[in-house]
């Protein structure tokens, strides 16, 4: 087996930037560092990010983690990225645009077909929707989120840009621009676009969908596997993190999928959450499996011929974050809020800060907190902002079992779970016990290790996987789950009551 002392994993999150040398023999992260994401949000709805500024901010993250490591002794390079980012890159690599991050909902209603026509079904036209769905496999978003929906809006708004781009593509096109200069991606962010044709366990970008969405085929990038080497380091990108030029840039995966595999949960009826900014539940499965009504659907996975089934949630850890900072607590109030009875003494919040996709698709969706009285106080605010998450993925969790069948278990990565309070309460939650992997911050950094470990020791990757290492388990408890199954019920009743609120306050913004 080819020696691999070290990989060096850099995970490009939405908020924050994580690098880390991890053991290649043992899975363990020996050294990390942090930087802040830079993000910008330069109109209501927009969220994008400076390339010069992310870049310096991951070379920084990168040359912090390498601190008392030898260069030498890295046998490779991989990065973890957020999906439905945009980017336009000329023919140098040289960026036209901002990143459109996949928070952006600056292109909602777009590509309007695919929303108007005489017959629709949930919204959508139903020859676009099936259209979609049989080549693809899902189908864009209202919220215009969705890389095809952005690429419309550039097309429409950023003519001259659009017109000189080489290369239309996301962080994970962007970050192997600037590393290796191949302007590939990988298999679950072309899937994202919905322009990739995903039938039989891979992808393909489809003619028919670009020429109908007018998008051209040349400007795609390459797909690869996430098991390919997408080239060797370029000098000058290896002169600003630090490393040692021309080793092998793995392609790897998207957060999600990279996640999943630092999960260990890669079998069949293997669950996984993730709790971080936003939250998901995911399983791997054989087959791509849709559910249109509740915005779950399939992505490849990092396991070549594989998929993975997704319920995406928008605002998770970004609500308690948004909690503490009004309240002027800190992240210990949550092991203090633990103290609080289930049900934070009948107070009630929503975690819809940013709209939602599951298991409702409504861009205009918003936190809301109904029961307040003068008996709550800051940690009670913190309590109920832990059960919405919560309550948000058991929502959702009612779906996923519906099409992918009941977990038979279910892991626990994140930040979110490094709380044992609020892992408590999402078991309690989705009444089943949750293992949480050991340091569930790293798992999408840990995950793209292990998939760049696998590539390089010329190893199995569902074999490199078994050996992530469990920290706890969460176990449900009984008395705070009957009343976890009572409170969704009017969790539920709050977003069907509010739904015209919430579209009335969305045009008071727009005016």
């Amino acid at each position: 087996m080819p020696d691999c002392e070290y990989v060096l994993s850099i995970d490009l999150g939405t908020t924050s930037i994580k690098a880390g040398i991890v053991d290649c023999k043992t899975l363990e992260v020996i050294s990390h560092a942090q930087q802040s994401s830079p993000m910008k949000y330069p109109r209501e709805g927009w969220a994008e990010q400076d390339p010069g500024e992310l870049w310096s901010a991951i070379a920084e993250a990168s040359r912090s983690a390498l601190e008392g490591v030898s260069p030498r002794k890295i046998a490779g390079l991989v990065f973890s990225t957020y999906l439905a980012g945009v980017v336009l890159l000329d023919s140098d690599g040289r960026e036209l645009t901002p990143i459109i991050t996949w928070l952006d909902e600056r292109a909602h209603g777009l590509p309007r077909e695919v929303f108007k026509g005489p017959l629709k079904v949930a919204g959508y036209n139903i020859p676009r929707l099936l259209e979609f769905l049989r080549i693809t496999g899902g189908a864009p978003s209202k919220t215009g989120k969705d890389p095809i929906s952005k690429i419309v809006w550039l097309r429409e708004n950023e003519p001259d840009a659009y017109r000189e781009a080489k290369v239309i593509g996301g962080l994970k096109t962007w970050i192997l621009v600037r590393t290796t200069g191949n302007p590939a991606t990988s298999p679950d962010e072309a899937h994202l676009t919905w322009l990739a044709d995903t039938r039989r366990g891979r992808a393909l970008w489809s003619e028919k969908l670009a020429r109908r969405y007018r998008i051209p085929l040349e400007k795609l990038p390459r797909i690869l596997s996430p098991l390919d080497v997408a080239g060797k380091l370029r000098s000058d990108a290896a002169q600003d993190l630090g490393l040692e030029p021309g080793i092998p840039v793995v392609v790897g995966a998207g957060d999600v999928a990279s996640a999943a595999v630092g999960s260990g949960a890669v079998g069949p009826a293997e669950y996984h959450i993730y709790v971080g900014t936003s939250d998901w539940i995911g399983v791997h499965t054989n087959k791509r499996l849709l559910d249109v009504n509740h915005y779950i659907g399939s992505l490849l996975s990092a396991i070549p011929g594989t998929y993975l089934v997704i319920a995406e949630q928008e605002v998770a850890g970004a609500l308690i974050d948004w909690v503490l900072e009004v309240t002027g607590l800190n992240y210990d109030s949550l092991e203090e809020a633990a103290r609080i009875s289930p049900g934070s003494d009948g107070l009630l919040a929503t975690p819809w800060l940013f709209g939602e996709r599951c298991p409702v698709d409504d861009p205009h969706a918003r936190g809301v907190v109904a029961g307040l009285s003068l008996r709550h106080g800051k940690l009670h605010l913190v309590r109920a902002a832990m059960e919405a998450v919560a309550l948000n993925i058991a929502w959702a969790m009612k779906y996923m079992i519906r099409l992918a069948g009941k977990p038979k278990l279910l892991r626990g990565v994140g930040g979110g779970f490094q709380s044992k309070a609020w892992a408590s309460i999402v078991a309690s939650t989705v009444g089943m016990p949750v293992e949480i992997v050991h340091d569930p911050r790293h798992a999408s950094l840990r995950g793209a290790a292990v998939i760049a470990t696998s590539v390089l020791r010329g190893s199995d990757l569902r074999r490199e996987a078994s050996r992530v290492p469990i920290g706890y388990t969460a176990k449900p408890d009984p008395e705070a789950l009957k009343v976890y199954r009572r409170l969704l019920k009017v969790f539920e009743d709050v977003y069907k009551s509010l739904g015209p609120t919430f579209r009335s306050l969305a045009e008071l913004r727009a005016g």
